[in-house]
C-alpha cells in the first residue's frame, strides 16, 4: 500500500497533439511550488488527465494543508485528491475502505461509494464493487446509505496498477499553466478590480508583469506598500511576479496645466498605457491587463476606453468587462486581496479627479488636448525613475 496525490488537469487533456507540452509546465511549476517538501513527495508518471505524486514519508496534517493550499491555487488544475493505492482485489479494497476514516464514517448520517472500473479486466464491475463495500461499512458501523445527498463518500477507482481509495475531492482553479499562453503587463492599482483581472490573465496562461503609477510625495508611500502586498498575494498563483513602480506627478501637473480639465483622467491613462506598453516592450510581453468594468466610473464608457487605448498597438485584456461589482468583489475574497485592497490609499488616479470628468471624450478633440502636451519628454522622465521589484 502506498499514499498517491493524483492532481487532474481537465482543459489541458483536451490539447491533443500539444497536451504534453502543457502537462509537462505544470508538472515542472508543482515541483518549483512543493519543493520545501523535498523528499516526502515524489513526481512520478503522468497518466491521461493526471499528474501522479508519491507520498514516501508521513505527512503532518499542518503540511497536508500547506500542500493542499499549494495545489488548489495552481492554474491549470482542475481538482485533486490523496489517495491509498493498492492491489486492484476486492477484498483488499473492502478491507481498505472499512479503515480508510473511520472517524469521519462514525460522524456521517449517510454516506455512499462511488466506484469506478477503469480497466475493464477487472474480475467484478463498477456497480457489484460499490454494493459489496457499501455493504461492508453498512455492517461494521450501521451508517444509512444515500445516494443523492451523502454526508459522506468513498471514492474508488479500478485501474491496470492498482485501485486507487479516497474521499475527498479537492477543487482547483482550472485554466492554463501560467506563461503558456504568452506575456502581458498589468497594470495594478490599489483597488479591488485590477488584482481580480491580472489574477484572471494567470489562470489563462499569461505570465504577468505589473505596473504601478503613484503620485508621491501627493500620495502616501504607504499606496506603494499596499501594491506590493497585492504583488505578493497573487504570487499564490504565480510564483514570480516583476513589478515595476513608475511615478507620475509631473504628468499629472502637466496636464492640469496645459489641458482641459475635463479630459484630466482620460490623458493620464494615455500616458500609464503608453508606459506600460514600453515595460511591455521592455518585458517581450505582448499585450496589456486593465480592471477596467463598462461603465463602472467615468473614465470607463466606451468612448472613454476607446480615446484611452488608441495609443498603444498591444492587445488589451479587460478581463472585467462585463462584470457586475458584486461578482468583482467576491472573486478578490476568493483569491485574498480582497482585505488588502478595501484598505484606506491615496490613489493616484482619485487624486486626480475633476470635478466634471468628460464621460463621452470626442477623440478629435483628445488629441488635440493631448498634442498641447510634451509627451515624450514626460515618458523618458518618467521611464527614468522606475524602481523594479521582484516579488516571490
Amino acid at each position: 500500500m502506498k499514499e498517491i496525490i493524483s492532481v487532474n488537469f481537465e482543459e489541458i487533456y483536451l490539447k491533443g497533439q500539444n497536451q504534453k507540452f502543457f502537462a509537462d509546465v505544470l508538472r515542472d511549476q508543482l515541483k518549483t511550488k512543493l519543493k520545501t517538501f523535498g523528499p516526502k513527495l515524489h513526481f512520478a508518471h503522468r497518466h491521461g488527465g493526471s499528474i501522479f505524486i508519491e507520498v514516501n514519508e508521513n505527512l503532518e496534517p499542518d503540511e497536508w494543508e500547506s500542500i493542499k493550499k499549494i495545489i488548489s491555487q495552481t492554474p491549470g488544475v482542475t481538482g485533486f485528491y490523496k489517495a491509498l493505492q493498492i492491489p486492484a482485489d476486492k477484498d483488499r479494497i473492502i478491507e481498505t475502505a472499512l479503515r480508510l476514516d473511520e472517524e469521519k464514517i462514525l460522524k456521517a448520517k449517510s454516506f455512499r461509494v462511488t466506484a469506478k472500473r477503469l480497466d475493464k479486466t477487472a474480475a467484478f464491475t463498477s456497480r457489484e464493487l460499490a454494493a459489496d463495500v457499501g455493504a461492508a461499512i453498512v455492517q461494521k458501523f450501521g451508517t444509512k446509505v444515500d445516494l443523492t445527498r451523502p454526508d459522506y463518500t468513498i471514492y474508488i477507482k479500478v485501474r491496470k496498477d492498482g485501485a486507487l481509495i479516497y474521499d475527498e475531492m479537492i477543487p482547483g482553479i482550472g485554466g492554463l499553466p501560467v506563461g503558456t499562453s504568452g506575456k502581458a503587463v498589468a497594470l495594478l492599482s490599489g483597488g479591488i478590480d485590477s488584482p481580480v483581472a491580472a489574477f484572471m490573465a494567470m489562470t489563462r496562461g499569461l505570465e504577468v508583469t505589473a505596473v504601478h503609477f503613484h503620485s508621491v510625495p501627493k500620495t502616501s508611500p504607504q499606496s506603494i506598500e499596499k501594491v506590493k502586498a497585492l504583488a505578493k498575494k497573487l504570487t499564490a498563483f504565480q510564483p514570480k511576479l516583476k513589478l515595476y513602480i513608475i511615478p507620475v506627478l509631473p504628468i499629472q501637473q502637466a496636464i492640469a496645466r496645459h489641458t482641459d480639465s475635463k479630459l484630466r483622467l482620460i490623458l493620464l491613462r494615455r500616458f500609464m498605457y503608453m508606459l506600460a506598453t514600453k515595460i511591455a516592450e521592455q518585458e517581450s510581453a505582448k499585450a496589456l491587463i486593465t480592471g477596467d468594468s463598462l461603465g463602472q466610473v467615468a473614465s470607463q464608457t466606451l468612448e472613454n476606453l476607446m480615446a484611452i487605448s488608441e495609443v498603444t498597438s498591444l492587445f488589451l485584456f479587460r478581463p472585467l468587462i462585463a462584470l457586475d461589482k458584486k461578482y468583482i468583489i467576491e472573486k478578490a475574497r476568493e483569491i485574498g486581496t480582497y482585505d488588502i485592497s478595501i484598505q484606506p490609499h491615496d490613489d493616484a488616479c482619485a487624486l486626480f479627479t475633476p470635478k466634471r470628468p468628460e464621460t463621452k471624450a470626442k477623440p478629435d478633440y483628445v488629441r488635440k488636448e493631448w498634442n498641447r502636451l510634451d509627451v515624450e519628454q514626460l515618458l523618458k522622465q518618467a521611464m527614468q525613475s522606475v524602481k523594479i521589484f521582484e516579488i516571490q
